[in-house]
C-alpha cells in the first residue's frame, strides 16, 4: 500500500522530518504520479508530517508501476 501524491504535493513533503530521517517520494512510470509507502504514517521518525500525509490517498501499487531500470 502506498501514499499516492503529485509532483508538487511530492516537492511539498521531501525533506527532513527528524534528525535522522527524510521523506523522498518516488516517482511511478506514468510520470505525474509520486508514492510513499504507508509505512511512514506510523513510523515516528516522520510523526511532524502524519497529520498531512493522512490526507492524502491510498492505494496497492504494482511493480509495473513503477520505472524499469535501463
Amino acid at each position: 500500500m502506498m501514499i499516492i501524491l503529485t509532483a508538487e504535493q511530492a516537492g511539498s513533503i521531501t525533506g527532513p522530518t527528524s534528525p535522522t530521517s527524510a521523506l523522498v517520494p518516488v516517482p511511478l512510470a506514468d510520470g505525474v504520479t509520486w508514492v510513499l509507502p504507508v509505512e511512514v504514517l506510523s513510523d515516528p521518525a516522520h510523526a511532524s508530517r502524519h497529520a498531512e500525509l493522512v490526507e492524502f490517498p491510498q492505494r496497492d501499487v504494482a511493480s509495473s508501476e513503477f520505472p524499469r531500470a535501463e
